[in-house]
């Protein structure tokens, strides 16, 4: 088969559209012909080595993929032709990639592979972080940061979807257009100065819950925008760093900083971790988005 292989972590010049030798399936897994593979922040981690896991490299990269199973093996609850998508800790970017069946869902008719290809990463992070951590609850508010990007759009959706009422924060207008296009109530450019006190007065008692992809001084400006009770849901660093948090100002509120990781309904076992094979585990099933855009072999080199 073809695949995406990055040769050694450094830049993109580590990967090439090569030649593979095609996966063999184990005990519970399922052999998918591969239609279409989201590009994520986490696979620019991966080529720079700078990614949680790390596999040895070669190895084919890409972490989520909707497609066709081709081949099951015995007692498989799939069968050939069966449309799915998933999430995988490598070879999404092949032609074909062995899954286990612990971490395949099922696309409904009238979903399409490349829309498919956002719920096994950005929505059930999304979920997880919103509802499991989070315990979002109707009639909460809450602040989604980066709300245009893949984890933060699904966030405004399925707060909505769940009764929420929704702020959000992006970096331009075209970006708040996607946010309130998925439901937000109120949009803030977060470039421009007193962002803060526009969600203070949006919310002056304030919010119940902030989704944190960004990092950094964002991650401390929310803390101090939180409620009684309040919860931050720290999903990434986009911004480059972790912030240090200030420990006092989460105590005098009974607030809580939490890690809302996808991991945490798919967590390999220690021998995954070092062969970059999934572990079995099932998440929730989120909503579909609709937004998405075709990534060309071109775009993917020159990062796109």
């Amino acid at each position: 088969m073809q695949a995406w292989v990055l040769s050694g972590f450094g830049d993109r010049s580590q990967l090439a559209y090569t030649a593979w030798p095609a996966p063999e399936l184990r005990p519970g897994e399922a052999l998918v012909e591969v239609r279409a593979a989201a590009l994520n922040f986490a696979d620019g981690l991966m080529i720079a080595g700078r990614y949680q896991l790390r596999p040895a490299p070669p190895f084919v990269l890409g972490a989520e993929l909707a497609g066709v199973v081709v081949a099951t093996t015995p007692g498989s609850t799939f069968r050939a032709g069966d449309r799915v998508a998933a999430q995988v800790w490598t070879g999404a970017y092949g032609q074909y990639c062995a899954v286990d069946e612990g971490r395949l869902i099922r696309l409904p008719e009238g979903l399409s592979f490349a829309e498919g290809t956002a719920l096994p990463v950005s929505y059930t992070t999304a979920h997880i972080a919103l509802f499991q951590e989070g315990r979002l609850t109707p009639g909460q508010t809450v602040l989604v940061h980066a709300a245009a990007g893949g984890v933060g759009g699904a966030a405004v959706q399925l707060a909505r979807a769940g009764g929420a009422r929704v702020i959000a924060t992006a970096s331009s207008d075209e970006k708040l257009a996607i946010a309130q296009a998925h439901g937000a109530e109120a949009l803030i450019n977060y470039r421009e100065s007193g962002w803060t006190d526009e969600v203070r007065r949006l919310c002056p008692d304030g919010v119940d819950l902030v989704v944190d992809p960004v990092g950094g001084q964002t991650t401390l400006d929310s803390i101090g925008l939180l409620g009684w009770r309040g919860r931050i849901l720290l999903i990434g660093f986009a911004s480059g760093a972790p912030a240090q948090l200030p420990a006092n100002r989460l105590l005098v509120k009974a607030a809580a900083a939490m890690g809302g990781l996808l991991g945490l309904c798919q967590r390999p076992s220690p021998g995954d971790r070092r062969t970059g094979r999934a572990g079995r585990a099932r998440g929730p099933r989120p909503a579909p988005s609709t937004h998405w855009r075709p990534v060309s072999r071109e775009r993917l080199l020159r990062g796109a």
